[in-house]
């Protein structure tokens, strides 16, 4: 047949109509995507309208100089967001745009690394897109962005599982609008947790195996974002249950189908490697800061109370502490039951069962975590943070199950165990309702509204289940009357679930009209002070949400965004040997409670203790002056500061005779420091003698010294908590900077991996190009 004829024949028709198809199919996959994309910018909308900015402000109102009467607080759970996650955002954002690398924090106390202490996440994407707006909505979008790359992880993971659009919408719209999503959105472990559903695509897809190099490469580079979320315990425990996930899925897989096992292994081990590569510029400086942080001897939180396990029905069953919240709702958990029911041959359904199996006993069984605790390093993990993994198992399988429901020829058994599972919760919540009221259960009793939702969804569910039963057995043969449930029905639940998920999700965020909010008590101090130490001679309270009326000053790490340099601070990757050189100078030692997770304030008693620290002034609570030798500069809001001569960020003293020993306590020449930039000193010595100059400087891996440009050695004192260099007699420029050797290590291990990721994608594509380009025989 000529060419001509056959253009016009039926494969012309069949080629238009795989076009069409193909566009309809990516339109539905842009409508899923949409409308993921969408729930998270909607729960979000209090924090994203103008004007407002997102975070706990008014906490700050309870508190020494920035409190104010009268100031309601929302949430108090949030407390960390405003005194850890917001400053941290805050000092990166202003050092990226004064076009530095936001390597070093040098508010609090003597200096802290920034970008290597995690769970600032300076290097993560999040924090990259950040970076991009006006500093007040830089931390809403930061979580906007991590609940946007959980919910697509989710979409792309269910359609990788070959479910529709509609129930890949469904599974990450559920996850990233869960509780344990929502709860946790401002603090550092979303960072990571955030790209799980991703991390499973690709193992999925290993699985496969085609594309291997295709999926090979998503497991890295979304592997290496995972671990610049900065937030070490959850990449151990998210490391935990890709693990569980992976052995699962294979055995499930070799046993139904007998494919190859061996094969995907190696791609996953070859893309963990690469991801760990790619995310070495942090690993290798994070890890070398965690053998000496006082959170090493830590511990982490135990489980939650069993009784917590109705927490996933509903929002607001925990009462006040939101961090136990890990609602999912009646609908995620009713499809997931169906999901599980109607595809267990499938060998995704097993692994994710055994993730959510896992995930549970963590969450809510403490001998559970106690078993993982006798692993090397186990004990300072909190394995509760696996309910973000569990919500996004239960948000999965409740996709799987709502696909079952949807398919035109879904099966009657489907039905009626989506029935069963309905009417269950619904019987399950009613009985909650009546020990409720019967005082049987006085927790739920004061917070009975919380089941409202619950009762609304089991109706729902168990009323169109019942509407499916009566229906014929296929989908083709519906009548008009059946339109409705039948085509209609999985979009309402779908529907449903998202305004549970928005109406739990849209109050919990805290906002406020004034970002970092100012009073003329903390103008006047900042005038005062400028870039001097500021000290305390009240600390603050022992217990961290609790005012008392001897704190002063503005709560670490708060002072940050007041850019007021505080001696106080308030960060888990704080050097142990910090808190070994406060009690030797003062006798005082910090509680192990407080050493562990890095809240160190330090009660200034005598000049003395202020001068080694390079603490210029002391805060003092009302009707006290402040230690013997000091000046009253004034007062300010209610509380008098005192000035501390002789204190400096630099001094010189002369060298010992002989080679004794310079006490710690040995009085200085104050010598003049300016600041490059937050990570860099250039000290000016003249001395007629050789010197030591001490440095008021954090001794952490990663300073770097030279003397008119001629590198030196530099060495701790006070107990090894700071730094000091020798010169000798005359007039010397002094240097120091602050880019660690692993930090330069793992760029060249990245950059390295990068390379050959890109040499091995360009030879994957031409090999491939020249194989389609062989005639076939």
């Amino acid at each position: 047949m000529p060419a001509r004829e056959r253009e016009g024949g039926p494969g012309a028709a069949s080629t238009t109509e795989i076009a069409d198809a193909s566009r309809t199919r990516w339109g539905r996959d842009a409508l899923g995507v949409a409308w993921t994309v969408a729930a998270a910018v909607v729960v979000l909308l209090p924090a994203l309208r103008p004007g407002v900015s997102l975070g706990p402000f008014d906490l700050l109102s309870r508190f020494g100089l920035t409190r104010q009467p009268g100031v309601a607080v929302h949430n108090a759970v949030q407390a960390d967001q405003i005194f850890y996650f917001l400053p941290m955002v805050n000092a990166a954002w202003h050092q990226v745009h004064s076009g530095h690398l936001p390597l070093w924090n040098p508010y609090n106390i003597t200096g802290l690394p920034l970008a290597f202490n995690w769970q600032s996440g300076v290097f993560s994407l999040p924090a990259l897109i950040g970076y991009l707006v006006p500093v007040s909505h830089a931390y809403a979008v930061m979580v906007l962005a991590k609940l946007v790359i959980a919910g697509t992880g989710v979409y792309v993971l269910c359609r990788l599982l070959k479910l529709g659009p509609l129930a890949a919408a469904f599974g990450g719209t559920a996850f990233e609008l869960s509780g344990p999503m929502i709860v946790h959105g401002g603090w550092a472990m979303t960072g990571v947790t955030c790209w799980a559903g991703w991390l499973l695509a690709a193992v999925v897809g290993l699985l496969r195996g085609t594309h291997r190099f295709r999926y090979v490469l998503m497991l890295a580079l979304v592997l290496g974002w995972a671990v610049y979320g900065g937030h070490p315990e959850s990449l151990v425990v998210l490391g935990v249950f890709v693990a569980v996930f992976v052995i699962v899925l294979l055995v499930a897989h070799a046993r139904t189908s007998g494919g190859p096992v061996l094969r995907p292994v190696r791609d996953v081990v070859i893309g963990v490697v690469c991801g760990c590569g790619l995310g070495a510029p942090l690993l290798f400086p994070g890890v070398q800061l965690g053998l000496i942080s006082a959170r090493r001897a830590g511990t982490g939180t135990p489980a939650f109370s069993l009784s917590h396990v109705t927490n996933v029905l509903a929002v607001g069953l925990q009462g006040t502490d939101f961090r136990t919240a890990a609602y999912v709702g009646v609908v995620v958990l009713a499809l997931a039951v169906v999901g599980v029911r109607a595809s267990w041959h499938q060998p995704a359904v097993p692994a994710l069962v055994a993730v959510a199996i896992v995930s549970a006993l963590l969450t809510f069984f403490s001998p559970a975590d106690k078993i993982l605790n006798l692993v090397p390093g186990g004990h300072t993990v909190t394995w509760s943070r696996a309910v973000m993994l569990l919500a996004l198992a239960l948000a999965v399988l409740g996709a799987i199950g709502l696909e079952a429901l949807a398919r035109p020829t879904r099966q009657r058994t489907s039905v009626q165990w989506a029935a069963g599972a309905f009417g269950v919760l619904g019987l399950v919540t009613l009985a909650m309702g009546a020990a409720a009221v019967l005082g049987l259960a006085p927790a739920i009793d004061r917070h009975r509204a919380s089941l409202v939702w619950p009762l609304v969804q089991a109706v729902v569910g168990l009323g169109l289940a019942g509407t499916w039963l009566r229906a014929p057995r296929s989908g083709a043969h519906s009548t008009s009357r059946d339109a409705v449930s039948s085509r209609w029905g999985p979009a309402l639940l779908v529907a449903l679930e998202t305004a549970f998920l928005l109406n739990a999700g849209i109050p919990f965020w805290s906002v406020s009209s004034t970002y970092f909010p100012t009073n003329p008590a903390i103008t006047e101090l900042q005038h005062t002070v400028g870039t001097s130490l500021v000290g305390y001679g009240g600390c603050r309270s022992f217990r961290y949400l609790t005012p008392s009326k001897a704190e002063v000053g503005i709560r670490p790490d708060a002072n940050i965004g007041y850019q007021l340099h505080e001696f106080a601070v308030y960060d888990p990757i704080l050097p142990a040997r910090y808190f070994r050189a406060w009690k030797a100078i003062s006798g005082e030692r910090t509680p192990p409670a407080l050493e562990q997770i890095g809240i160190f304030c330090a009660q200034i008693t005598t000049v003395a203790e202020a001068r080694v620290f390079g603490v210029g002034y002391v805060l003092e609570p009302v009707g006290r002056f402040g230690p013997a030798g000091s000046v009253l500069v004034g007062g300010f809001g209610g509380e008098a500061l005192v000035s501390v001569p002789g204190s400096a960020e630099a001094t010189a003293i002369a060298v010992p005779a002989r080679g004794a020993t310079l006490p710690t306590e040995a009085p200085g020449t104050p010598v003049p420091v300016t600041h490059p930039d937050p990570a860099s000193w250039r000290v000016l010595v003249d001395s007629p003698t050789a010197a030591v100059v001490r440095l008021r400087l954090t001794n952490v891996p990663g300073w770097q010294a030279t003397v008119d440009g001629k590198p030196v050695a530099l060495h701790p004192w006070a107990s090894g908590s700071m730094l000091e260099v020798q010169v000798t007699p005359g007039h010397h420029v002094v240097e120091v900077h602050y880019w660690p050797s692993a930090f330069s290590a793992g760029i060249d291990v990245g950059a390295a991996v990068a390379t050959g990721l890109v040499v091995t994608g360009i030879g994957t594509f031409v090999v491939g190009r020249r194989r389609r380009a062989r005639p076939a025989l």
